[in-house]
């Protein structure tokens, strides 16, 4: 094991946060750059500079002073980054710096680590694990002397050297926009393509070394140059790295490649619901699958999010029988309206439309009462077969979701029709006003609770 990936282990004992600066000329790299850090490290002061709206003379002043780690990219050719480089090193308060290259730069660190560089990356194919790593080893280099704070416990020698070797990089290759490109991961090798959308390109992958599987969703709607996108996606995913709960599916790493967003996903083995609905279901286990769809969505209700595209596809399984909710691309901070732009590049109506809520479907803004509605859809689907409103245009689902009664279920079990009937409530305020709620409710329905259900 590298002295880089020891530091990166160890756990800082700090007396005082995280002081870094961020220095690149891509805003959309900065932008992902401040949020990956806040999620690990969310007290970090952070100082984000575009180098090209200011100049270079002034880096005394443009740089903060004593800070922890400078993590810097983009600033022109190898001299000018040789260049910038030397002009930071000739301070004496100059922090570690993590230099952020090209490919072609970055193929030999050597002379940016011999000109002062802490650490060498590559911002074409940029992991968040990896630059934790390097941050750790940054913040071990400037704070293990205890000149100012107290020192790293257990802290190595963190000197400056050749970076560490990754485990390697995949390749794999798609068309986007008529072209094809070429995307890498790092430590992660393609198997296969799951899924293509105007989203998104979703793959299954396994790490180079341990074997791992995962799946690795691309983010093709979100080039670096989409600030807003970017933005979106950014805020989305660090609430989500946030969220230790078990019912939301596990972020195992994000970054960047070819200019994309990615995320690396735990792999869910036992397939979704729509699998499991293949098989007959009782009432007790539909109810059961429903207990555990409001479980997961009390844990992202939580998090201020609306799902709003929830949906058979997007319910998962662990091995012992947990939901676990995935698919977050169109999900909305509580009280806001779905990205249109987004969801008109998918084909749906802001959402998938036979799940969609009247008011979502009518484009209002929605509340987490919305994913009420969707999970009541789901729920009827899994007592009858089908869902209750359909039609033969997006157009068409949505004025039945918006203007039809709502269908009564089978004799069998017409005692649950209240349970529907409060979940596909058309007005917001008349149906359950959280996921606990409802479950507190569904719960009545069930002789046993489902803890131990083999379904």
């Amino acid at each position: 094991m590298s002295r880089l990936q020891r530091i990166g282990e160890m756990t800082p004992e700090r007396s005082s946060p995280l002081r870094i600066s961020i220095i690149d000329g891509s805003a959309g790299l900065r932008l992902l750059l401040a949020s990956i850090i806040k999620t690990r490290y969310p007290d970090a002061s952070l100082e984000v500079i575009d180098p090209f709206s200011q100049t270079m003379r002034g880096a005394s002043f443009l740089f903060g002073t004593r800070g922890d780690v400078i993590i810097m990219g983009g600033l022109g050719t190898r001299k000018d980054t040789l260049d910038a480089i030397a002009r930071l090193t000739g301070r004496e308060d100059c922090a570690p710096i993590i230099m952020l290259g090209a490919n072609e730069l970055t193929r030999l660190p050597d002379e940016f680590i011999a000109a002062g560089a802490f650490d060498v990356l590559r911002k074409d194919a940029l992991s968040s694990k990896r630059l934790y790593r390097s941050i750790d080893g940054a913040v071990a280099a400037a704070r293990g002397t205890g000149t100012d704070s107290m020192p790293i416990a257990g802290a190595v020698d963190a000197t400056p050297r050749q970076p560490d070797t990754a485990a390697g990089f995949g390749e794999f290759v798609f068309a986007w926009q008529g072209n094809r490109t070429a995307v890498e991961i790092d430590g992660y090798r393609f198997l296969s393509r799951l899924a293509s959308g105007p989203h998104a390109e979703v793959f299954f992958a396994e790490h180079i070394d341990r074997h791992d599987q995962v799946v690795i969703k691309m983010f093709t709607d979100a080039p670096l140059s989409n600030i807003g996108a970017v933005s979106a996606i950014c805020a989305r995913q660090h609430l989500l790295g946030g969220c230790q709960s078990a019912n939301i599916v596990r972020t195992i790493d994000t970054g960047v490649t070819s200019g994309f967003l990615y995320v690396v996903m735990e792999y869910l083995v036992l397939g979704d619901l729509r699998r499991r609905m293949k098989n007959d279901l009782d009432s007790a286990a539909s109810l059961t699958i429903m207990a555990g769809i409001l479980d997961a969505l009390i844990a992202f209700h939580a998090l201020g999010l609306v799902h709003a595209d929830l949906k058979p596809e997007s319910v998962f399984f662990r091995p012992d029988n947990s939901v676990v909710l995935i698919d977050f691309d169109i999900a909305t901070p509580a009280g806001q309206s779905v990205d249109g732009s987004r969801a008109a590049k998918s084909g749906k109506a802001l959402g998938t439309p036979v799940y969609v809520s009247p008011e979502q479907g009518a484009g209002m803004p929605i509340e987490t009462t919305a994913d009420i509605y969707s999970a009541g859809i789901i729920l009827t689907e899994l007592l009858t077969g089908d869902v209750p409103f359909s039609g033969d245009t997006p157009a068409q689902v949505i004025f039945r979701h918006i203007h039809d009664e709502i269908p009564l279920l089978p004799l069998r079990i017409r005692h649950l029709q209240p349970l529907i009937d409060q979940m596909l409530a058309k007005q917001p305020a008349d149906r359950f006003q959280s996921a606990a709620a409802a479950k507190h409710a569904l719960l009545t329905f069930l002789p046993v609770p489902p803890r131990d259900a083999v379904l």
